[in-house]
């Protein structure tokens, strides 16, 4: 049973012709036809005549049913009763939903509420008259000012159950073809009557917490939700958009920026090579402690604004290693900023099969140097068996920018919008996988 407050009274009962119980009716005007929720019999009550009973359904859901008839409720800010409950089939299908028609408490117009395995969409008349188009049978789709509705389904239905009071007779229905165009959260409705009438509904999808707090429903009797609704908004709907164009505003103007630094910094201020002796000091002997560790002193360089500094280095070890710690020396405040790169390479044949491992290059990148003039002081140390001279490279940029930077910046940048962006292509993948008119259908 839902918690909703008991209905008031109803104005007006009819008895039913079946097992003569008393229902109760709220549209005195236009309520024709009623089904019995004792017997099961779907009558008409004429204005004039006797009643007349057009079926006894033999089925009943065994599902609990969410909502009761009487109960009132607001949805979307209006007033609603319940007048009506039907359970619905395709023709072709096994699947199978429940209805409930909803009277407006002010205007006494009709609206549908319906809900197919725990997902929820509101539906009401409209006086539009849509223009189907048709690229092919099955990629039909209706262009309004504001949006494409695509194709999603076609079926006849076939009505299982009916209680509660009704204006029309909804036998009827099982004669209709019903088209359905989604453009989630909002889908549009062609009933298309065997004479060839067509009326079209535009239905909105609503959250299970729309129906509890509109109905005052206990969350135990919304029936839980399984797959992915026709109209189910996917992952960050509402805010989708801004985030797709924020992000991409964002990843271009950080592309733009790496672009500009690469040309406006970078400057080169060193390039030279340096030539030792080959040495076997130890290397945990300090740097800069004088003794018997060798030190190659850079000319100097100016650097000419605050930023950071790129030193690429390169040396010619074949079989052998070379460590390089060094500094870099303000002239002018004697600060330091020190470091230490090695390279090693190894290479030979084994088995007929030639091998290589590690690299005769390296870089460091010093951050925040500020502006003036400086020089390097390099303190190598080399492998003991190379009695070759030592020789290496070094080039210096001012205000560098690395790749590296703008990639990891891109990275970070996107990365939420990348997972919300395959949420969102999944999403929309379960969608069509209940249509046959998905993108991936054959034509």
């Amino acid at each position: 049973m839902s918690s909703a407050l008991p209905p008031p009274a109803a104005p007006a009962q009819v008895e039913c012709p079946s097992c003569w119980q008393q229902l109760p009716y709220y549209d005195a005007i236009n309520s024709a036809f009623f089904g019995c929720p004792k017997c099961h019999t779907f009558f008409e009550y004429p204005e004039i005549g006797k009643p007349k009973q057009l079926q006894k359904f033999k089925a009943k859901p065994s599902m609990q049913r969410t909502l009761p008839l009487g109960a009132t409720g607001t949805l979307k800010g209006v007033p609603y009763r319940v007048t009506g409950y039907m359970w619905r089939r395709e023709v072709n299908s096994t699947a199978h939903w429940e209805e409930y028609q909803l009277r407006h408490e002010e205007t006494g117009a009709y609206h549908q509420l319906a809900v197919y395995q725990g997902h929820w969409m509101l539906l009401e008349p409209t006086e539009e008259q849509y223009r189907v188009q048709q690229g092919n049978s099955r990629r039909a789709f209706v262009e309004t000012t504001d949006d494409t509705f695509r194709l999603y389904n076609r079926y006849s239905p076939r009505v299982l159950y009916a209680e509660g009071e009704f204006d029309w007779n909804v036998l009827d229905d099982e004669s209709l073809s019903i088209s359905e165009y989604i453009s989630p959260p909002l889908m549009l409705v062609r009933e298309r009557t065997a004479t060839k009438r067509v009326h079209w509904f535009r239905a909105q999808h609503l959250d299970p917490l729309e129906i509890q707090n509109g109905f005052r429903v206990v969350n135990s009797h919304i029936p839980f939700r399984t797959g992915t609704g026709a109209i189910e908004p996917a992952p960050s709907q509402a805010t989708w958009p801004i985030l797709r164009t924020f992000s991409l505003v964002a990843a271009l103007l950080v592309v733009v920026t790496h672009l500009f630094l690469m040309a406006w910094g970078n400057e080169t201020v060193l390039d030279t090579d340096f030539v030792s002796n080959p040495q076997t000091v130890p290397l945990e002997q300090p740097v800069g402690s004088g003794g018997d560790r060798p030190m190659r002193v850079s000319p100097s360089f100016t650097v000419p604004g605050t930023g950071a500094l790129s030193i690429r280095l390169s040396a010619n070890v074949d079989n052998s290693w070379l460590e390089l710690p060094f500094t870099v020396v303000n002239e002018q405040t004697g600060q330091l900023f020190e470091a230490t790169r090695g390279m090693e390479y190894y290479h030979g044949v084994e088995d007929g099969e030639s091998w290589s491992e590690g690299s005769t290059e390296t870089d460091a990148l010093l951050n925040s140097v500020p502006a003036g003039r400086y020089h390097l002081n390099f303190y190598p140390a080399a492998d003991a068996s190379n009695q070759n001279p030592i020789s290496f490279h070094a080039t210096v940029q001012a205000r560098a920018s690395f790749g590296s930077n703008a990639f990891l910046a891109l990275v970070l940048l996107l990365l939420y919008p990348a997972i919300q962006f395959v949420r969102r292509h999944y999403h929309e993948q379960q969608r069509w996988e209940n249509s046959d008119y998905g993108p991936g259908a054959a034509s």
